[in-house]
């Protein structure tokens, strides 16, 4: 079994944020001196962020941390640095080729951005996934760490937060505080996160809602390793 830390980010629907997520937890993770290993089904988002990126750093002389591009989990290059993580960013259309990654998973996130993604049976596949990573980890004396982020809903909204309450004593997941202000996120489509911008005030001037952004994403890392 891999010794790295795999967290896998997924969803039982597509357009949930998890892709945003998983940059912007990257991100987190290297402001705390990890390496980060980046596992994807989705290349776009991520091609698309790594060429921003590189301008940055050519553009404005400074040195922002990259992550590893891998392919299988196996690929992440040795190094001193003790302090490794690999994110999985797995659309539930390629469960056939990376949902054994759920059963060797430190943490799986699902994304839940309303309370339709919540809506699981054990005839889906996204469902199964998870049970058969909850069987794995049981059959080797272990537990996995399941949580549900909230995203892209309002606090306000106290019928989901008993649908979401509901549903972990149903499934078994932990649920994670809300995230927020999902725009201050979307900075990523520029090559960089608010974790970054925190580290580099001087060339990434931050607003009030980057600064949440930054405290609710470095709470939720916090939240994994409880």
């Amino acid at each position: 079994m891999n010794q790295i830390p795999i967290i896998v980010i997924s969803s039982s629907q597509t357009g949930t944020g998890k892709t945003t997520l998983a940059l912007n937890l990257a991100a987190a993770f290297w402001c705390d001196g990890y390496e980060v290993g980046f596992l994807t089904s989705e290349n776009a988002t991520i091609r698309q962020f790594m060429q921003k990126r590189r301008a940055l750093t050519q553009k404005h002389e400074i040195k922002l941390s990259f992550p590893y591009l891998l392919t299988q989990v196996t690929e992440f290059p040795s190094s001193k640095n003790q302090k490794k993580v690999i994110i999985a960013d797995i659309n539930v259309k390629d469960l056939a080729k990376y949902g054994s990654l759920f059963a060797i998973a430190h943490t799986l996130i699902t994304v839940a951005s309303s309370k339709d993604d919540l809506n699981w049976s054990h005839s889906d596949d996204y469902a199964d996934a998870i049970w058969q990573a909850k069987k794995a980890a049981a059959a080797r004396g272990a537990k996995i760490n399941w949580i549900v982020v909230p995203n892209q809903l309002s606090a306000t909204n106290t019928s989901l937060g008993d649908d979401l309450d509901l549903a972990a004593k149903r499934h078994g997941f932990r649920v994670a505080p809300m995230l927020h202000y999902r725009s201050a996120f979307k900075h990523l489509f520029d090559g960089y996160c608010a974790a970054d911008m925190a580290v580099f005030p001087e060339v990434f001037p931050m607003t009030m809602a980057d600064v949440y952004a930054r405290r609710e994403i470095l709470t939720l890392t916090d939240f994994l390793w409880k």
